[in-house]
C-alpha cells in the first residue's frame, strides 16, 4: 500500500509540474500577445502553483482517491475560457494583417522603385558622362591629330615658302647690290660727265661777253656798233676781226625789254681788255657787260648770292668763287653743297 501511495503521489507531482509548466507557457503567450490584464483566478492559480509546498499540499489535499475519476474545477475552466476570450479579442484579424502587409508591401515597392530609379539614373548619368567623356576625348584626339597634321603641313609650307623667299631675297639683295654699285658708278659717271660738260661749255664761252640792256634797232649792225661805242666811250679800238661772232639771243620780245647780245672775241686778252671797262658810267648808258656763263654756273652764283652765309660770289676764268661772311674764300663746282663746302 505504501508503495502504491508513493507511486500515486509521484504521478500527482508530475501532473502538477506539467500543469505549472502549461500555466507558465500560457502566461508567456499572453505577455507576447500584449495582454495587460490576466484573470485573477489565473494569476492566483499561477502564483499558488509556483510554490512547491502549496503544490504539494494541494495535490495531497485535492487528489482523488486511487482509481477514482479526476474531477475538473469549473472555476479554473471558466477562468481559462475568459482568458481565451480575451486572447481571442486581442488577436489581430486576417484582413487587418493583409491590409498591413499590403500597405507595407506598397511602401516597400515604392521605396524599391525609387531606389531603383535613382540607381538607374545614377548609372545612366555615369554611362552618359563616360560616353561623353570618351567621345570628347576621341574628338579631341582627332582634332589634335588634324591640328598637328595641319600645323605640320603649314609649317612645311611656310618653311618651303620661307626658304624660297629667302633665296629670292638673297638673289634680289645681290641684284640690288649690283644695281646699287652700277647706280653709284652711273651717278659718278653722270656727275663727272655733267661737270665736264659744264666745264667744256664754260671753256667754249670763256672769250664771250654778254651784253644786256642794249637797245634794239631794226637796221642795227652789232659788230660796227660795238666797235664804235667802245672807241667813243672808253677809247678801246678793235679790229673787226677781233669780234668773231656777235648776235642777239633768240626769243623774248619788246614787252620783256631788249634781247641780250652775245659777242665772241678772238682771244682772252681782247675779251679781258673790253670787260674791264664794264663799270664805266658812259659805257653803262649803252649796255651792261657780263661774263657769258653757262646755265648751271649762273644758277650756282645766284644761289650763293642768296645764301646768308655768303658775302659775295663771282666768276673768273671758267671757275666760280665765293667769299663767306668770315672772309674766307671758297671755290665751288656746280654739284657742290654750299653747307658742306663751307664746313671744309
Amino acid at each position: 500500500m505504501a508503495d502504491k501511495t508513493e507511486k500515486t503521489g509521484a504521478k500527482k507531482g508530475e501532473k502538477s509540474k506539467k500543469t505549472t509548466e502549461l500555466d507558465t507557457t500560457k502566461q508567456q503567450r499572453i505577455t507576447q500577445l500584449g495582454l495587460k490584464t490576466t484573470p485573477i483566478s489565473t494569476r492566483s492559480m499561477t502564483v499558488l502553483d509556483k510554490t512547491p509546498g502549496n503544490c504539494a499540499k494541494k495535490s495531497s489535499r485535492e487528489s482523488p482517491p486511487y482509481g477514482a475519476p479526476e474531477m475538473v474545477d469549473t472555476d479554473e475552466l471558466t477562468a481559462i475560457q475568459e482568458s481565451l476570450n480575451e486572447i481571442k479579442g486581442t488577436m489581430v484579424k486576417k484582413s487587418d494583417i493583409e491590409e498591413i502587409v499590403s500597405a507595407i508591401l506598397c511602401k516597400l515597392r515604392e521605396e524599391i522603385k525609387t531606389e531603383i530609379k535613382e540607381e538607374i539614373k545614377e548609372e545612366i548619368k555615369a554611362e552618359i558622362k563616360e560616353e561623353i567623356a570618351n567621345e570628347l576625348e576621341q574628338k579631341l584626339d582627332e582634332n589634335s591629330k588634324q591640328f598637328n597634321t595641319m600645323t605640320k603641313e603649314m609649317s612645311d609650307g611656310f618653311s618651303l615658302d620661307f626658304n624660297n623667299l629667302q633665296e629670292k631675297f638673297h638673289k634680289q639683295a645681290s641684284e640690288f647690290r649690283e644695281m646699287s654699285q652700277k647706280l653709284k658708278k652711273c651717278l659718278f659717271t653722270a656727275e663727272a660727265a655733267l661737270k665736264l660738260s659744264n666745264s667744256n661749255q664754260q671753256y667754249s664761252q670763256k672769250n664771250n661777253i654778254k651784253f644786256t640792256n642794249w637797245k634794239e634797232n631794226k637796221t642795227e649792225k652789232l659788230r660796227e656798233d660795238l666797235i664804235q661805242i667802245l672807241k667813243s666811250t672808253v677809247g678801246i679800238e678793235l679790229d673787226p676781226h677781233d669780234v668773231l661772232e656777235i648776235h642777239r639771243i633768240p626769243g623774248g620780245g619788246a614787252q620783256n625789254g631788249p634781247r641780250p647780245v652775245i659777242a665772241k672775241f678772238r682771244n682772252s686778252e681782247t675779251k679781258i681788255r673790253v670787260i674791264r671797262k664794264r663799270q664805266d658810267a658812259q659805257l653803262k648808258k649803252h649796255f651792261f657787260m657780263h661774263d657769258h656763263l653757262t646755265t648751271m654756273n649762273g644758277h650756282l652764283i645766284r644761289d650763293l648770292n642768296n645764301d646768308d652765309r655768303i658775302d659775295q660770289a663771282w666768276y673768273f676764268n671758267g671757275k666760280v668763287f665765293a667769299l663767306d661772311t668770315k672772309g674766307k674764300r671758297h671755290k665751288f663746282d656746280v654739284l657742290d653743297q654750299i653747307g658742306d663746302k663751307l664746313r671744309t
